[in-house]
Order: C-alpha cells, then sequence, then structure tokens
C-alpha cells in the first residue's frame, strides 16, 4: 500500500520537525497506534486491524532516523517475517509538508481499506491537530 499526502501552510518550517519524530503524534494520528511506547529512537505501537473474523491488534515496531529536514519511520510488523512493514517519511519543507507512507501489512486486501481512511482522516485534519501540537509544545 502506497499513499501520500502533501499538507501546505505558511507556518510549516523545519521547527516543527520534532512534532513529527514523535510516535505519540505521528503514529496516533495516522495510522490509528495505541498503546505507543518510545525508548530513544526506537518505537513499539499496536495498531487495530481487521481479520476475516472480526478486529485483532498487530504490533508494528521500529525506528525514527531524523535528520534536518526528514524524518524517516522504518516500521516492522511483529510475528508476520521480515517483509511486513516498510516505511513513513515526512519531509518538511517552508510552507510544505509531505508525508509518504509505503507499506506492506497482513491481510492488506482487508487492511488497505481500515489504514486509507485512517490516513484520509488524518488529512483532513491535519491543520487542526499541528496547530493543537503546536500550542501544546509552544512551538
Amino acid at each position: 500500500m502506497r499513499d501520500k499526502i502533501e499538507i501546505t501552510g505558511n507556518e510549516y518550517d523545519e521547527t516543527i520537525l520534532p512534532i513529527f519524530a514523535d510516535p505519540n503524534f505521528l503514529l496516533t494520528n495516522l495510522l490509528g497506534a495505541i498503546n505507543v511506547q518510545v525508548k530513544g529512537n526506537e518505537f513499539t505501537a499496536e495498531l487495530p486491524l481487521s481479520t476475516l473474523l472480526g478486529r485483532a491488534t498487530m504490533v508494528a515496531y521500529g525506528k525514527i532516523f531524523t535528520s534536518v529536514n526528514i524524518v524517516t519511520y522504518v516500521v516492522n510488523i511483529a510475528g508476520y517475517g521480515g517483509n511486513r512493514g516498510g516505511k513513513i517519511k515526512v519531509i518538511i519543507n517552508s510552507g510544505k509538508i509531505s508525508i509518504e507512507i509505503e507499506l506492506d501489512i497482513p491481510l492488506s486486501f482487508l487492511n488497505s481499506r481500515v489504514i486509507k481512511e485512517r490516513i484520509n482522516e488524518f488529512r483532513n485534519r491535519a491543520d487542526e491537530l499541528i496547530r493543537l501540537e503546536r500550542i501544546k509544545r509552544k512551538i
């Protein structure tokens, strides 16, 4: 599954990088993750997804790499082999935020729709979520 979000606004610059480098903000709002835990540049989170018989929670874990204006999350899904997971890349330029999502998740024929709905919800609420987080962090 691949998707891309672009958010534009005059107030977006590199000062908001710490917001997107925080899995508690990005994974919770973008993928609907719960129980996010962070240790240094590593994270674990639970992703509520669908199965053939109902709902289930899959554990995602990985690392966060940060540079001057880019945050990259390398995501793995526990218990499904090394080929499940992907990456989320956030690029912040003056006036523009680009989020590139590339994930291979178990039962993708069911779960891609669930994840895409969450991504679209984030796309629609991103300005307000970022504004509230900036106020909270006093950025």
